[in-house]
């Protein structure tokens, strides 16, 4: 065990339908060796028996705070309501199906504590099955560091660069950017520590596995049948906070649009599948283009609304002629 240092941690979970993994994410939470100072569990009107487990683990573990909703806010509504609950200095955000190691807390403390400017921190991580059968590690291409707000905005372009939704926030920053300002239910923590880069703040990267990410069997179609919510919250991701951070620094946007016509390309798959009804496509098809609507892009819906998606993946099309098809295809000239 650690001396106590001056720092407090709370520990925030959120929460939606995990009676088989709430437990054991509740537990790691509570067996670190450097102790938070509460763990605050928001369920968003859990219909299974995620509740019932929560109370009777409050009768055990006293700093566990348990906050239900009456109504389901969602799940950008309800991280920032747990969020904003936390006192501790520092906030860790951790899914209700994930599991810290013992050490997590301890390992981040000195980095936030070393250097004020650090806004938020996070490490590799190990995928976990439903059974907590070990899968696969997750590690970003960086060695151990403190990279700069600068450049953490530069790198967000093309990308959320975590391993995994485990992150660790100062909770002054989640003041001073008023926690997860977009409304879209995807890529909420994308856009969070996006906005946290933006106004400055460093962040730190351990690249040690200090946590469990889940990847559980997805029978019921779930992650399938948000390709729309996940392309709003990339819209919202560049729209809202990458967009207005560069034109504020006066930084050429063309890594921007390049890489939004790479997002839009790569969704665009979606629309030859079978479970989105025509209507649905047609609306996932207009988000598409919101992100890009270059020729190519257009060619490769095209395409995929042709059943011809075979094209695509086994040949990399030159623009030149994406453009050149695009104009006499969907454009109709």
């Amino acid at each position: 065990m650690i001396d106590l240092l001056k720092t407090t941690v709370s520990v925030c979970i959120p929460t939606y339908n995990q009676s088989l993994f709430i437990e054991q994410s509740v537990r790691s939470a509570f067996n670190q060796t450097y102790k938070p100072i509460e763990i605050i569990v928001c369920d968003d009107a859990s219909t299974d028996d995620t509740l019932l487990i929560l109370n009777s683990l409050k009768e055990e573990i006293p700093i566990l705070k348990v906050l239900k909703n009456c109504n389901n806010l969602g799940i950008t509504n309800n991280v920032n309501k747990c969020l904003k609950q936390a006192i501790g200095d520092l906030v860790v955000r951790l899914d209700s199906d994930d599991v810290l190691n013992t050490n997590y807390i301890e390992k981040f403390v000195p980095f936030f504590e070393m250097n004020p400017n650090i806004g938020y921190g996070h490490c590799s991580i190990m995928e976990i099955d439903q059974d907590n059968n070990i899968l696969n590690t997750r590690i970003l291409y960086r060695n151990q560091s403190i990279q700069s707000s600068i450049d953490a905005l530069k790198s967000a372009v093309s990308g959320y660069k975590v391993a995994a939704n485990i992150i660790i926030f100062r909770r002054s920053a989640l003041q001073k950017v008023g926690f997860i300002q977009s409304k879209i239910n995807f890529a909420e923590d994308y856009y969070l520590v996006s906005s946290i880069s933006e106004y400055g703040y460093d962040n730190v990267y351990i690249n040690q596995v200090l946590a469990n990410y889940r990847i559980w069997i997805d029978k019921n179609l779930v992650r399938s049948r948000r390709k729309l919510s996940e392309i709003q919250g990339l819209l919202a991701v560049f729209n809202e906070v990458l967009e207005p951070a560069f034109i504020k620094r006066g930084w050429s946007l063309v890594s921007i649009r390049k890489i939004k016509k790479n997002f839009a390309v790569s969704h665009s798959d979606c629309l030859s599948w079978n479970n989105y009804s025509f209507l649905e496509k047609l609306e996932i098809e207009k988000m598409i283009l919101n992100l890009s609507s270059s020729n190519q892009v257009k060619i490769v819906i095209w395409l995929y609304k042709k059943r011809l998606g075979l094209i695509i993946q086994c040949f990399k099309i030159p623009e030149k002629f994406l453009k050149t098809v695009a104009k006499k295809i969907v454009v109709g000239h």
